[in-house]
């Protein structure tokens, strides 16, 4: 009997998810200066990664430590740099259909982060909760209405500003042969109000195109393109933004656990440029 109830729409993911596949494109790995990256797997659920950095815009050098431990409903990562900044991050698979997502700051010159979010999967929706220290609760809502349309919601509430609140509707719309384009519109009440708009395209299995728009009422308005290659050997991303920023990105793998990092950022206005180079080592 359960599985005549049983809906037959796909699953549309979480609502934080919604631009994904635009996202994807058009957040390319920027960074400055030189990058050492070696990952290390002690045990099949045990691992260590230290980041080393220097000689980027801030000067000087920086040193990170990582640790993450990995089983089939149980993933605990941390980072914590020389300034003694602690990131935490805990997914546990509380039954098949629920999630906990925890994540959390300590800092010995900021104050400390606190995130906490219950996403519950059902067979074509997604029921999410979440609390930020500070007192801000929050709650998404993602439904598969047809097989190529999902509709979600999203409110909030700050619990010690009573004049902290709002909500936000979303849409997202899949077409062609392989689901190869998607588009995305959300309409918000932050601020004075919102309006993000977003598109991907898979033109081929190794090119991708996306753009997007963001429109914040009597604040900004931000446009966006993005490209991506996927080559045998190396992944090329770009971007081209309407504050005059142009950035690339190129990881190439030279050989098996071995990838280099390439990438450079331009903004024609401000006259602020920026190149990296990196090793990773390590999966």
């Amino acid at each position: 009997m359960v599985g005549f109830f049983r809906s037959s729409l796909p699953n549309p993911g979480r609502y934080e998810e919604l631009k994904a596949q635009a996202q994807q494109i058009l957040s390319p790995d920027i960074f400055d200066g030189a990058r050492f990256e070696f990952n290390k797997s002690l045990t099949p659920k045990f691992g260590v990664l230290h980041n080393v950095s220097m000689g980027g815009l801030q000067g000087g050098g920086a040193y990170e430590f990582g640790a993450n431990y990995g089983e089939d409903r149980l993933l605990l990562a941390s980072r914590v740099d020389m300034a003694g900044r602690l990131n935490g991050r805990v997914n546990a698979h509380l039954t098949d259909a629920l999630l906990l997502r925890v994540q959390s700051q300590l800092g010995p010159d900021t104050a400390p982060t606190f995130k906490a979010d219950l996403d519950w999967k059902g067979s074509d929706n997604t029921k999410s909760a979440y609390y930020m220290g500070g007192g801000l609760l929050g709650c998404h809502y993602m439904k598969s209405v047809t097989q190529h349309l999902a509709l979600g919601a999203e409110a909030f509430y700050h619990m010690q500003n009573a004049k902290v609140y709002g909500g936000a509707g979303a849409a997202r719309l899949t077409w062609g042969a392989a689901g190869e384009n998607v588009a995305t519109a959300k309409l918000g009440t932050f601020g004075h109000g919102a309006v993000e708009l977003a598109y991907s395209r898979k033109v081929s299995p190794k090119v991708g195109l996306a753009t997007e728009l963001s429109y914040y009422h009597n604040q900004m308005c931000q446009f966006g393109l993005g490209y991506e290659f996927a080559l045998q050997k190396a992944t090329f991303k770009g971007t081209i933004q309407s504050d005059t920023t142009c950035s690339a990105a190129l990881e190439e793998r030279i050989s098996p656990g071995v990838n280099l990092l390439l990438s450079a950022a331009l903004n024609h206005k401000k006259k602020d440029y920026k190149f990296g180079v990196g090793i990773v080592i390590g999966q």
